[in-house]
């Protein structure tokens, strides 16, 4: 039903996993992973997953990182579990068919013939792939907002993030997908930021909004830019998640009560872990 879409970068494998250890993670949500890099934190990610038999898809033909060698398409190839490509060429010259197709550049899949396809399509909304492409279709969005600068941020701390999981069906698709708290476009590294930012999703009347937390510029440490942000969300908690908290918010807040800034990467994990939590409870209603 809903298929988030993952680089494969190490915090985003770890929030995964870390959900599918204490049983937070809906199997409604079946994960995409475009692998970026041959890690441990990938390696643990597909084990648990298999072993728990928790549904996700792993990209076989990646458009960047340690798998574009022979050695690493080879690798790829040996794993035995469910399959995704990314469209790179007419399908029907694919000397094997895949459990996904992943539509990312328009031009193959429209040169493609689509109608003996049985294979499902995760589909960005563009009029003349929703005509060409027959079976069943997951419809892709870019819905993070990603600004340049973390404070241009400042001018829309608060704003509509989604509301694709009340409406897909309507419009014809068997499934949604999104980027969770990124955007379609890949970066290896973000540019240091004199300001902290953390940005949370919550429900309000069952569409998604997303709060940008913010730190002054003028706080003397990344600890104490931290704890400004922290005592933002501090406020917020009820509204992020109710009473019930989730793992991602019980993670921050474990690190403020420990006198600690827990680091660029687990608050990256922290907010990762608790979008998903959130809508493994609003699909597992």
């Amino acid at each position: 039903m809903y298929y988030p879409y993952f680089r494969g970068k190490q915090f985003d494998l770890l929030a995964l996993t870390t959900l599918v250890e204490k049983n937070r993670l809906s199997t409604h949500i079946l994960p995409i992973i475009e692998p970026v890099k041959n890690s441990n934190a990938l390696k643990k990610f597909i084990d648990l997953f298999q072993r728990e038999n928790q549904p996700f898809y792993l990209i076989q033909n990646p458009q960047t990182g340690d798998f574009l060698t022979k050695e690493g398409v080879l690798y790829l190839n040996a794993l035995s579990l469910e399959k995704a490509v990314i469209v790179e060429q007419p399908i029907e010259t694919l000397s094997e068919e895949p459990h996904l197709f992943v539509i990312g550049d328009s031009t193959p899949a429209l040169q493609s013939d689509w109608q003996a396809n049985q294979t499902k399509v995760l589909i960005p909304k563009e009029f003349r792939l929703l005509q060409k492409i027959k079976g069943e279709k997951i419809l892709s969005q870019d819905v993070f907002t990603r600004l340049p600068k973390t404070s241009f941020y400042q001018e829309c701390p608060d704003e509509f993030f989604s509301d694709t999981h009340l409406t897909f069906k309507k419009s014809g698709f068997v499934g949604f997908s999104d980027f969770s708290i990124d955007s379609r476009i890949y970066y290896e590294h973000s540019y240091p930021s004199k300001i902290l930012s953390l940005h949370l999703v919550y429900f309000e009347n069952d569409s998604l909004r997303i709060h940008h937390f913010l730190s002054t510029e003028e706080a003397p440490t990344q600890k104490d830019k931290f704890f400004e942000l922290m005592d933002e969300i501090s406020e917020w908690k009820n509204k992020l998640c109710g009473e019930n908290l989730t793992l991602g918010i019980e993670l921050l807040l474990a690190a403020v009560s420990n006198d600690k800034f827990p680091g660029m990467g687990v608050m990256r994990k922290a907010a990762v872990m608790h979008h998903m939590e959130l809508m493994s409870r609003y699909l597992d209603k």
